[in-house]
């Protein structure tokens, strides 16, 4: 048996990038959901996506804080290797502005799988990582871990400036602090990423040796 690469049809080189998938999934029942600076767990969605609008001010910078955790994740994920971002499926009990995201899931794309690293240790130093979903896993759990005040457009469900209205958005400053304040190791244990190798070239002209470095904290 042979196998003949359609090379003039499709135009791929062996010298092309290896582009490579990875599927993300965030558990986040044991994130804290409070409204304190780590409440807010982490999702994409802002306050107009919901089918109800959040009734409090506070629930809403829950909502805020979710959203800029969900953009501090994006930028520790892309620090080594651009990427893309696919399928996103939030899971909430209800579509209502007030109710807690309960899972995240994701895909990522990137375009130089090479320069993600395979070996190094998780963010509380207990265990040894030895594959890219590894790393990025980490990565996911270091900006979920940190913490981070931005001015920010919040929904205020009562009154802006003392006017009630329809666009009820005010400029507030807003923190994210830690999903949790008692284990760095289960914000890790929340998050499980997978290599989708199926995704990658699979014949042996198109592959490449894994020259990915070792990488320690950035």
């Amino acid at each position: 048996m042979a196998t003949v690469e359609p090379k003039s049809l499709y135009a791929v080189s062996p010298a092309e990038p290896q582009m490579t998938y990875f599927t993300v999934s965030i558990a986040q029942s044991a994130f804290l959901d409070t409204e304190t600076n780590n409440g807010g767990r982490v999702s994409p969605c802002v306050h107009s996506d919901f089918a109800t609008a959040p009734t409090t001010l506070e629930q809403s910078k829950l909502i805020n804080r979710g959203s800029l955790r969900w953009k501090m994740m994006m930028e520790s994920i892309g620090i080594r290797s651009n990427f893309k971002v696919h399928n996103i499926v939030t899971t909430y009990a209800t579509d209502a502005g007030d109710t807690p995201i309960g899972t995240l899931a994701f895909g990522l794309v990137f375009d130089n799988p090479d320069f993600i690293p395979t070996t190094g240790t998780t963010i509380d130093g207990s265990t040894t990582t030895t594959t890219k979903a590894q790393f990025i896993r980490d990565k996911i759990a270091e900006a979920l871990n940190t913490t981070r005040t931005e001015n920010m457009a919040v929904f205020d469900p009562s009154t802006v400036d003392g006017t009630a209205g329809a666009n009820q958005l005010r400029t507030l400053e807003i923190t994210a602090a830690p999903v949790m304040t008692t284990s760095t190791g289960e914000i890790v244990d929340a998050i499980t990423v997978t290599e989708v190798t199926a995704f990658a070239p699979n014949t042996s002209g198109q592959l490449v040796t894994d020259s990915s470095l070792t990488y320690s904290a950035e």
